[in-house]
């Protein structure tokens, strides 16, 4: 097991997501919430299809990722039904909740660049990337 690929990959991304949510939880968000948010941020609006393809998460899991978003109205979604797309787009309470959270986002993100090195994490993240498109083709 120690040498799993799987299980390494997941227990660091574990023990790095505890260290988010714990700046997160101040300010009412998820570690899981940010990267929907902050992209929602970057477009006007995104269909289902590519905010799942861009996030990495397969549809189900975006759904229930999606739903207390817009629940707590940071997010809204239209159309939908029979062979029509979903939009989903970020309200302004959910762009001002970017704004709240952004601080402890960051001083996760710096933290965490620190103890990994700038110049490693760069190589490290050029190299999940790769492995990353790789893997998926």
């Amino acid at each position: 097991m120690t040498n799993c690929v799987c299980f390494n990959l997941r227990r660091v991304t574990r023990i790095i997501t505890q260290q988010y949510d714990s700046e997160l939880r101040r300010q009412g968000i998820r570690s899981t919430q940010t990267p929907i948010l902050q992209a929602l941020c970057a477009r006007e609006s995104w269909t289902m299809v590519e905010l799942s393809e861009w996030l990495g998460m397969d549809r189900t899991t975006l759904v229930r990722n999606l739903r207390p978003l817009e629940r707590d109205g940071l997010l809204k979604s239209s159309g939908g039904g029979h062979g029509v797309q979903v939009e989903v787009s970020i309200t302004e309470k959910g762009r001002k909740q970017v704004e709240k959270f952004t601080p402890a986002w960051r001083a996760a993100q710096d933290r965490i660049v620190k103890t990994l090195g700038e110049e490693k994490w760069a190589d490290l993240l050029d190299k999940l990337r790769t492995a990353a498109e790789n893997i998926k083709n």
